[in-house]
């Protein structure tokens, strides 16, 4: 009996490491991030969301263009920036982009396959603006939001 309470102990604390080491970036916010060219220091929602619906195309600053890049739809990442930025789910994000493409609109942002791939992207255009946790930010681009808790912040 002893020997089985100490495996049934043993596999229950294997268990919660495994839990635990899957979830030790969840506090690790997602940064909001551009090209360190771009001269804006913040971004909130209001200006955030239409470049990334794609209806507001330009910074209006020397940055010029702004080219928003996504993750791919499966990345928790994508699906919580979306959440706190489009206000939308997995499923209305593809509803919402189906729509602009049946209605001739603009084109849904650059999907990018990584984290990595959208700092290297952000880093190499200065009007570009992506997303990624926080925790693998580098020097080659800016910080100018976050999300935590499903709410966007300033840097």
């Amino acid at each position: 009996m002893k020997a089985r309470n100490s495996f049934f102990a043993g596999g229950v604390f294997a268990a919660l490491m495994l839990l635990w080491d899957g979830s030790s970036h969840a506090g690790d916010p997602i940064a909001v991030i551009v090209n360190t060219g771009n001269p804006i220091s913040s971004i909130g929602v209001s200006d955030l969301r239409p470049i990334f619906q794609t209806t507001k195309t330009s910074w209006g600053n020397s940055a010029g263009d702004a080219m928003p890049l996504n993750l791919p739809e499966d990345n928790p990442v994508r699906q919580e920036f979306d959440q706190a930025v489009l206000g939308l789910d997995t499923d209305r994000v593809a509803r919402y982009w189906q729509d602009r493409k049946i209605r001739g609109g603009a084109r849904p942002p650059t999907r990018v396959p990584s984290p990595a791939a959208v700092i290297k992207v952000v880093a190499s255009k200065v009007g570009a603006v992506g997303y990624v946790k926080a925790s693998e930010v580098n020097a080659t681009v800016k910080v100018v939001a976050k999300i935590q808790d499903g709410k966007l912040t300033g840097p």
